[in-house]
């Protein structure tokens, strides 16, 4: 693995990775939850709660919840509690420990593909200092990112073993890794094609980029897509049980059209390398805005069109390149909303594991030049390393609370509703009313067939002791969201308060229904005597 380089050499790099990450990150601890989802993840999460126990696993894998099926990632919650309890510093530091071992494991990695120590280094701070990653590692509730990403990583440093020296031993430690990869987050299904990608470069498995005729070509292919099959069946398993889990949060066709979505990919593909050359302008929040179509889509597609060109065009002089960029489009097509999955037109956490395709093409690039050429490209390097590492730490300080992130949202991607209505909690929360109802209030007239904002304004209602306005806003946001256990939760809520205890009942009950998990309904249900 390392390839006979001094051991010090491996020392030093992952010395200087640590140091890294410390300068990054150290601040998460003292961070509370973010306000969005964080929450629901754990406070709001009966089962997790509760901590690791033999229930919480048999519920971790039989159960949809939050519109996900990710046990593993349940289950590392659960331990959470289990050894910390529900203070979110420790669970911060858990997701900054994780991205800390997936940067050691993007450098092996990195390595092992590029046989250059000083490229390999650079690959493994670009992933562990990039300010796309910061949203991953300094949210609670994408600790199935982090996770994912570590086995993911794993299972391909098993795949590499296994090319090399092939047998059944070697391919049960890929798939089980590919497995543990899949049960923290299902975007790991496209797993199967990177490894196809690293038959090509830097594998050539059997001469395949040699060229020669088109059925030995063809003939090599099939069989090393055929040796995949079991990796595939896994993959399409896991895609059939997300799509079941998310059906509730998929946008319908007659929301956002093909056409938009079609429009939406290209803009977002884009947008993704924006962001990676120069990420200054990152939210946590990127609305579904109209799209500008000569302004916006047409520059997009004939950029990716132009780049797609290029890395066939180079594909047997320059492999990396190819496999690179196919690498980032192929891991982000799960995400980049041809089956839209909640309301935002893309999210930097998406790119945790696509942007290392791209950063081990760079790294390969690097590894080409040579000592002299080596030496002088790290000079460059060096400064935008370090311009990099503050961006992220900047960006770090945008997840210290609800304030800083949203109020972020707004000065980055202009007005949101989704933000609005983040911020009416925050201030709700603090105590501030006024300020909670004036978010809240505009969050119902940038969005008002969204129920989120209606909960958003029924919850200051409710605090104000409007029990009745409250009740209309309910009624209203359950219309936009039919079936929502919170909505109905609190719809009951607003009815007790107005004494009109067998409606509240009903309405506590049919919460409990939709969502045997919401702890805090059962208290409510019994307070009316159900």
């Amino acid at each position: 693995m390392f390839l006979g380089q001094p051991h010090r050499a491996h020392c030093a790099a992952i010395f200087i990775l640590l140091v890294a990450l410390a300068v990054v990150y150290w601040r998460v601890a003292g961070f509370g939850y973010s306000g969005i989802d964080d929450q629901g993840y754990v406070i709001y999460t009966e089962m997790v709660r509760s901590g690791l126990s033999l229930e919480g696993v048999r519920w971790a894998f039989t159960e949809f919840h939050m519109s996900n099926w990710h046990p593993l990632t349940w289950l590392s919650h659960m331990l959470d509690v289990t050894l910390f309890g529900i203070e979110p510093g420790p669970q911060h530091v858990v997701n900054v420990a994780i991205h800390g071992l997936n940067s050691v494991l993007a450098y092996c990695l990195a390595l092992a593909m590029l046989r250059n120590w000083s490229a390999a280094l650079v690959v493994a701070l670009l992933f562990l200092v990039h300010p796309l990653h910061v949203e991953s590692v300094a949210w609670i509730a994408e600790r199935k990112d982090v996770l994912c990403g570590f086995f993911f990583l794993l299972a391909l440093l098993a795949y590499l073993r296994y090319a090399n020296r092939p047998g059944i031993r070697a391919y049960l430690w890929v798939v089980t890794a590919f497995i543990l990869a899949l049960l923290s987050k299902p975007m790991a299904v496209t797993l199967p094609i990177v490894f196809l990608l690293l038959d090509y470069w830097p594998l050539d498995r059997s001469g395949i980029r040699g060229g020669g005729a088109f059925d030995k070509t063809l003939s090599l292919w099939l069989r090393l897509v055929a040796e995949k099959i079991p990796l595939f069946l896994l993959s399409l398993a896991s895609g059939l049980v997300t799509l079941a889990a998310q059906t509730k949060a998929m946008a319908p066709v007659d929301d956002l059209s093909i056409e938009y979505r079609l429009m939406n990919t290209a803009v977002a593909y884009a947008a993704y390398l924006r962001d990676t050359l120069v990420p200054t302008k990152l939210a946590v929040l990127y609305p579904l805005y109209p799209i500008d179509f000569f302004g916006a889509f047409v520059p997009s597609l004939l950029a990716l069109g132009a780049l797609s060109a290029a890395a066939i065009a180079l594909r047997r002089k320059y492999p990396w390149l190819i496999v690179g960029w196919l690498w980032f489009l192929v891991t982000l097509l799960p995400v980049i909303g041809l089956i839209q999955v909640g309301s935002q037109a893309r999210a930097d956490r998406y790119m945790y594991l696509p942007s290392l395709g791209l950063f081990l093409a760079f790294g390969a690039v690097l590894a080409r030049l040579g000592g002299a050429g080596m030496r002088k490209a790290l000079f460059g390097l060096a400064p935008a390393l370090c311009f990099y590492t503050f961006l992220a730490w900047l960006q770090v300080g945008y997840w210290s609370g609800p304030y800083m992130l949203f109020s972020h949202v707004l000065d980055v991607v202009g007005e949101s509703y989704q933000a609005h209505v983040s911020l009416a909690t925050y201030f709700l929360g603090e105590g501030f009313v006024e300020q909670a109802e004036a978010h809240a209030t505009r969050a119902v007239s940038l969005e008002p067939d969204m129920g989120v904002v209606h909960a958003g304004l029924a919850a200051v209602l409710m605090v104000k002791g409007d029990y009745v306005a409250a009740e209309r806003s309910l009624r209203t946001a359950l219309e936009k969201s039919p079936g929502d256990a919170q909505l109905m939760n609190n719809l009951g809520a607003a009815l007790e308060q107005q004494g009109r205890l067998d409606e509240a009942r009903y309405y506590y009950d049919a919460a409990l229904r939709s969502d045997p998990d919401l702890y805090k309904v059962r208290n409510n249900l019994k307070r009316v005597g159900g």
